[in-house]
């Protein structure tokens, strides 16, 4: 994981079929007290989240989905993901300032071909370098999360050990991204 990636997810194909394998692994997770208070899902989806007392702002969650797979077997689909309303925020604010900086650049241009001061282009000198700073924010806050994403993805292989595809337990060493 030395790259930083928006969203980094993986795929782990799956001996069983998909029923079987939801209910292996929703049995796994509920067994374990490691997993208390830890995890949810419905149908074929669950997500399974830092201990409470480690979780920061950016700390991400995992969240799962079986497809169908070739044959017999299924497919694990994995995604890290920062938290709704830290995901939100940022979303908010790449917006709000994308708009201010369009606005701003409009303004700005009517202003100078109307021969007045172009102040306008103030929001663009402005906004840009923030918009760049909040790219790095949300780059710093995953590299922060690395070492529970990496966490969360031991926990993960703990939980569907023996249930994986033997040759290809060896292709997703180091897939993870």
């Amino acid at each position: 994981m030395s790259t930083v990636r928006l969203r980094p997810t993986f795929r782990i194909p799956l001996s069983t079929d998909r029923d079987a394998a939801i209910e292996e692994i929703r049995s796994r997770l509920t067994a374990d007290e490691r997993f208390a208070g830890r995890w949810r899902g419905k149908g074929r989806w669950a997500e399974i989240y830092v201990d409470h007392g480690e979780r920061r702002l950016w700390s991400p969650y995992l969240s799962l989905r079986l497809d169908r797979g070739a044959g017999d077997g299924c497919a694990l689909f994995g995604r890290f993901a920062p938290h709704p309303e830290v995901w939100t925020f940022f979303m908010f604010l790449y917006i709000g300032l994308s708009f201010a900086v369009v606005f701003g650049a409009v303004l700005g241009y009517v202003q100078w071909v109307s021969s007045e001061p172009a102040w306008g282009f103030w929001a663009v000198a402005v906004g840009l370098p923030a918009i760049g700073l909040i790219h790095l924010a949300g780059a710093l806050g995953q590299r922060l999360g690395q070492a529970q994403m990496l966490g969360l993805k031991e926990e993960l292989d703990a939980i569907i050990e023996g249930m994986t595809v033997p040759d290809e337990d060896a292709a997703n060493e180091g897939r993870m991204p």
